[in-house]
């Protein structure tokens, strides 16, 4: 349904899609607390990127959100925005400038309607970030949020939501600032926004960053540097590389080599670009780098250039610093102390604390321990406070966070529910049905496969019973054929030619007999058992089945019978402990020693043990096999 100028209908439109935002941060909340969980308990594990995996019961919960959604975003309403917004809109990607000197200019009386309204406050906002002004307000953005929030317009509710963040970022609410990326990204995904999604990422990574989450920046980085291939962006890619690579340098003497490729690519992009200030933080971590890759010229070069590039170099503190340490590692004492002495003026503890701990290094140096011990104790009443600073203000920022995540749904809740509350209702209604109807269906599906699993393990061993009497019926006629022939070559009637014939007929029939005998007990219950034993221990280490003395026994006699009585013998003439008997007849089954060791209770050392101690009783080849020596005594 589309609503131009009908009061009623665009009420009930609106009406609609608040429920089903309401819906959905209704049954969001654990989600979005866990997550939240996850960044206060999770320093400096590697990040997948941003959510843990779902169970499946979420993946479908989350299916019927979409599909309630959807129903209720049916219907929306056709903005007809100001002509003079849609231009600025079109002159924001390539000139950001003039975009926002024409919002300054847009009278508020121009902004007759609602959406009018919503859609300058977002541009506006785009337009400051675009131009690096740093905004300290977010009442402007929220118009927009608010508004896109109402009327479900995806594309532009990912939008109002990303620079929502950035306002967040630039008041340097990072948790808050999470938030709402996170809100954006699904958002943007769900428009396919590329770009926007890659600048996304990029302010997740700073944020994880600055806090000290390095593998989760790093991973997150990673995301970026692909994006930014298939765009072929190459400001983003160059951000993305300087940004793993301040993160490698980070990591030690090890990734050292990928930072120097990292820093080095990335600066001949910014270069070839001629982006002065990206450039500029280039050259910064690759002075560090080279600071601590001892290779003086190449830092003290790049510590020039950084400071160089800076726009306000009165009070470039970093500058200052990166370049007073470079002068300390090329033993330019004196350089080196002018430089840091100017980067004390910076509010930065950390910055501080280092810059006191050079110039005590270099008091040293210069022989004055006095003043190195005084310069070493500001240092660590530096370090003290960054520690106490940063541990208060990650944890603070964290708890805010989720105190306003849980005050701001509260609100949602309030502000929503005396006007949509029946129609919630009916929705849990129809949502509860849905499952309802889902969970028998898939009792129903379980207990269907079940039953059909059931019936065809009950065929299986049907069959297999049927095939193991059919082949137990084999075995008797072959071994009653077998005596037949054998009578006949002891009948003296036989002549020489055809006592041959026959002797090679018994020997084929032999044959046939002991692969029937194989086969049978392949398709016993006793080698299913084994087989049993062996895939418990495989899978667990440890099994609650065991064979019985009778099914050893039996085992045995089988095996005996099929070499025509040479285990008997074998065991009569060497005197076989049980052990080495059950040895013998698995090996010559064909179960490998990987297996023995579960079927005997013995490891395999103590497996190679025995059988080498058994061939050497029976005074054979160590090479020997078991078959080998039963066919001599047969024969």
């Amino acid at each position: 349904m589309i609503v131009t100028n009908g009061v009623n209908d665009s009420v009930i439109c609106t009406t609609m899609n608040n429920i089903s935002f309401f819906i959905m941060f209704a049954m969001l909340p654990s989600e979005y607390f866990l997550y939240l969980s996850s960044i206060k308990n999770t320093t400096s594990s590697s990040g997948q990127y941003l959510i843990e995996n779902t169970t499946s019961n979420m993946k479908n919960t989350v299916i019927i959100i979409l599909f309630a959604m959807s129903l209720l975003s049916s219907c929306t309403i056709r903005q007809d925005y100001n002509q003079q917004l849609l231009k600025v809109d079109s002159l924001m990607q390539l000139r950001p400038d003039s975009a926002l000197n024409i919002l300054k200019s847009i009278s508020s009386k121009k902004l007759s309607t609602r959406a009018d309204n919503a859609y300058y406050a977002l541009l506006l906002t785009q337009a400051q970030d675009k131009n690096f002004v740093v905004q300290k307000d977010d009442s402007l953005i929220q118009i927009a949020v608010h508004y896109y929030d109402s009327i479900g317009d995806t594309k532009m509710q990912a939008k109002a939501h990303y620079y929502w963040g950035c306002v967040y970022r630039d008041m340097n609410q990072q948790a808050e600032a999470i938030r709402e990326f996170l809100i954006a990204a699904p958002l943007t995904e769900k428009v396919k926004e590329k770009r926007q999604l890659g600048l996304i990422y990029n302010n997740i990574g700073y944020i994880y960053n600055i806090q000290d989450f390095n593998q989760k920046a790093d991973s997150i980085y990673q995301l970026v540097e692909i994006i930014a291939i298939e765009l072929k962006d190459t400001t983003l890619w160059a951000e993305a590389l300087s940004k793993q690579g301040s993160i490698a340098l980070s990591k030690g003497d090890d990734y050292f080599p990928i930072a120097e490729q990292k820093l080095s690519n990335a600066f001949m992009a910014a270069d070839k670009m001629g982006y002065n200030r990206l450039k500029a933080d280039i050259s910064a971590s690759l002075s560090r780098l080279y600071t601590r890759m001892e290779q003086k010229e190449k830092a003290l070069h790049y510590a020039k250039l950084n400071l160089s590039l800076r726009r306000d170099t009165a009070r470039a503190y970093r500058a200052f610093f990166i370049l007073g340490d470079a002068y300390y590692k090329s033993e330019q004492y004196d350089s080196a102390t002018f430089y840091l002495n100017k980067s004390l003026v910076s509010k930065d503890y950390g910055k501080k604390a280092d810059a006191y701990m050079r110039l005590a290094d270099i008091a040293m140096i210069q022989g004055n321990a006095t003043l190195s011990m005084e310069l070493e104790r500001n240092s660590s009443a530096y370090k003290d406070s960054l520690y106490k600073f940063r541990r208060n203000i990650v944890t603070n920022k964290i708890i805010k966070a989720e105190t306003d995540a849980q005050t701001m749904l509260q609100k949602l809740y309030y502000k929503w529910r005396l006007n949509t509350y029946l129609c919630v209702f009916i929705l849990i209604i129809v949502i509860i049905i849905i499952i309802t109807i889902l969970l028998y269906k898939r009792y129903r599906r379980k207990n269907y496969l079940l039953q059909k699993d059931k019936q065809q393990i009950e065929k299986a061993h049907q069959d297999l019973s049927q095939h193991y009497a059919k082949l137990q019926i084999d075995i008797v006629q072959k071994d009653l054929e077998i005596e037949s022939l054998r009578k006949e070559l002891a009948s003296h009637q036989v002549y020489e030619e055809q006592r041959k014939k026959l002797q090679d007929e018994l020997d084929e029939m032999v044959l046939k007999r002991k692969a029937l005998a194989k086969e049978a007990f392949l398709h016993s219950p006793l080698y299913e058992k084994m087989q049993a034993i062996i895939k418990d221990y495989q899978d667990k280490d440890t099994s609650d089945k065991e064979l019985s003395d009778q099914e050893w026994q039996e085992f045995v006699a089988e095996m005996d019978m099929e070499w025509n009585n040479a285990i008997t013998e074998l065991c009569a003439k060497y005197q076989l402990s049980k052990e080495e008997l059950h040895l013998i007849c698995l090996s010559l089954i064909g179960f490998p020693f990987s297996h023995l060791e579960y079927l005997l209770h013995l490891s395999r050392a103590t497996l190679y043990r025995k059988k080498n101690a058994l061939l050497k009783r029976i005074d054979t080849k160590q090479d020997c096999d078991f078959e080998e020596i039963l066919q001599k005594i047969r024969s």
